[in-house]
């Protein structure tokens, strides 16, 4: 028996920023989403078992789902 292990960046959250944002990566103008998430070690890289970080926020592109860490 074996398993399949790596590593995925899970998000959850969706507020709107109240202001809009132009994106770097496509050119976009709109609002985008405000996200809060943390790296994990997975099972066959599906099935989230340890966080390997602690929570990061960020905000994400509607358009090219870019993501852009804040402060």
């Amino acid at each position: 028996m074996f398993f399949i292990i790596g590593t995925k960046f899970f998000t959850w959250g969706g507020a709107k920023t109240p202001d809009m944002i132009r994106c770097s990566e496509c050119g976009t103008v709109a609002q985008f989403s405000e996200k809060t998430g943390m790296r994990f070690l997975t099972l066959f890289f599906i099935v989230p078992t340890i966080p390997l970080s602690g929570k990061k926020k960020m905000i994400e592109c509607p358009n090219c789902k870019a993501r852009f860490q804040t402060d």
